[in-house]
């Protein structure tokens, strides 16, 4: 019985042992332009951040443990692995050297540990090993190297990895930040704030000195208002506004010793379109989302399993689905699928500011369902929007078949992914099925008629526009640019057969679409 005894009291200073009794150590003092905080009490941390967003990790957790001193620190327990989300709030910190985090085990033999940057400037991510002491805190100073060719322009996540060690497992972590040695107080030429029409610009930091604002589209340009140095003995020395937008507006700071100085740039865009996607003239469609058709059933324009935060949004009056933070969506009609093997072209109205490449996928069940016994089948393409404009896209389906789409009579998934991944802004409208392309003519607010001679025309021959013009684009079926021209006389020589979309703006900045045959 004492024996049982004994053992009951080791097995309770064991489990007593399993997680920390005190606190961290404290993080020096710092200035604010030297540091970026993402979790701790030492420093200010950013705004919007997800400390537990559902990747399919299996623990749990706790951003408000007690050691039992009242300093919290942040318990991942069954971890396996864990992300950190701030996607509202990207970071740039490409300026800091190190990042720092305090963590605490019992059993955990590996954790590795990596920012995610989603800039599209070197890797997105680069797991390192964190070293870590059993039943002790371990402080780490990970250094920039060490994360190789990463960029951190634009980090909008983290992740800790228990990377095949002993999982699941416990850890603790407290004081998680960017930082970079100090500087002399006499050189700081840093911003403690910058604020546009009145707030502060989302995502500043004091070490971050170029950023993008988007502004809704019709909007005027935005002011810089506040631009406070963070020594006080700086000087702001000239703010430039902005004139128009696209356009950027700088801060110039000279720090106390009259030669150090730093800018700060804002380079203004339009986040959303300031006039509604062109409405669609075909006649035979299937539509999942028109204002101009009957829709079919649409089970989900989002799913769970997306990496997309969508709204149903109105763009001068018409319903335009929107996706912010754009990984990837899917839409789904798996209650009632779309036949679509009587139509030729998938057509999609696109707009975006950011989004370089975006990938269409077109999914099929093959009649049983998802992963069913017949298996799935699907092909994706890669279209380019042109920035800040409506794209009209009129997709052949027998690209996706091409592609290695087996079957269009069950058509389940529709999946949009961006590049950039996990920033795109889309904006989608006119989403059908059609056997035809209309030609598009839209005159309104115009008094110039486009019309193009001769059409068809053949390959090498000379194309001529009867207006002036200010751009011409002719891009392929794919939505791809295959010509940009300020010219009425165009030489098609390297064209390909087939058709093509010209969009012509005139000088009242009207966009006239017209389809051309080369042949």
């Amino acid at each position: 019985m004492k024996s049982i005894t004994c053992f009951l009291m080791l097995f309770a200073a064991v489990i007593a042992q399993a997680q920390p009794t005190t606190s961290a150590p404290v993080p020096p003092t710092r200035n604010p332009s030297d540091v970026i905080s993402i979790y701790g009490e030492a420093y200010t941390n950013i705004t919007n951040v997800n400390y537990n967003p559902g990747w399919g990790q299996s623990g749990t957790v706790n951003i408000s443990f007690d050691p039992g001193d009242g300093n919290l620190a942040m318990a991942y327990t069954n971890f396996n692995y864990q992300g950190t989300g701030f996607e509202a709030n990207p970071q740039n910190a490409s300026a800091m050297e190190f990042v720092h985090i305090d963590i605490w085990t019992s059993n955990a033999t590996v954790v590795k540990f990596t920012p995610i940057d989603n800039s599209g400037m070197g890797p997105s991510e680069v797991l390192v090993d964190v070293p870590v002491s059993t039943g002790q805190w371990s402080s780490v100073d990970l250094p920039k190297s060490a994360f190789t060719g990463m960029s951190w322009n634009s980090v909008f996540q983290l992740k800790f990895d228990a990377n095949a060690g002993a999982t699941p497992c416990d850890i603790y972590l407290d004081n998680i930040y960017f930082w970079k040695p100090g500087s002399d107080p006499a050189s700081d030429a840093t911003l403690s704030d910058l604020q546009v029409d009145g707030a502060t610009i989302t995502g500043f930091a004091p070490s971050a000195f170029t950023y993008a604002y988007g502004v809704p589209g019709g909007s005027s340009v935005p002011q810089v208002t506040l631009a406070t140095p963070n020594n006080q003995m700086a000087t702001v020395t000239s703010i430039t506004q902005a004139t128009s937008i696209p356009g950027d507006a700088t801060v110039l700071v000279t720090a106390s010793n009259g030669t150090t100085t730093a800018t700060y740039t804002i380079s203004y865009f339009y986040n959303s379109p300031a006039t509604a996607a062109p409405t669609p003239t075909n006649t035979n469609v299937i539509s999942l989302f028109s204002d101009a058709y009957t829709d079919v059933n649409v089970d989900n324009w989002t799913t769970s399993w997306s990496q997309a935060v969508y709204v149903e949004d109105t763009i001068a009056g018409n319903p335009t689905k929107k996706y912010t933070l754009l990984g990837f969506n899917g839409i789904e009609t798996t209650t009632e699928p779309v036949d679509a093997t009587g139509m030729t072209y998938l057509h999609l109205d696109v707009w975006t500011p950011n989004i370089t490449m975006l990938n269409v996928k077109l999914v099929s069940f093959l009649g049983d369902g998802f992963m069913g016994a017949n298996g799935d089948s699907e092909a994706n393409l890669n279209l380019n929007p042109t920035l800040g404009e409506w794209n009209q896209y009129h997709i052949p389906l027998a690209d996706f078949t091409n592609a290695g789409l087996t079957g269009l009579d069950d058509l389940n998934q529709y999946i949009f992914t961006s590049t950039p991944f996990g920033s795109g802004i889309l904006f989608l409208d006119n989403v059908y099925f059609t056997t035809e392309i209309v030609d598009v003519d839209d005159l309104a607010n115009s008094k110039h008629k486009v019309i193009l001679y001769p059409n068809p025309v053949s390959v090498d021959a000379n194309l001529y526009i009867t207006s002036e013009v200010t751009t011409v684009g002719i891009f392929n079926l794919s939505g791809q640019r295959v010509l940009t021209t300020n010219q009425s006389a165009i030489n098609l020589q390297g064209l390909e057969t087939g058709i093509y979309l010209v969009k012509v703006t005139d000088p009242d900045g009207v966009v006239h679409t017209n389809k051309l045959m080369v042949k």
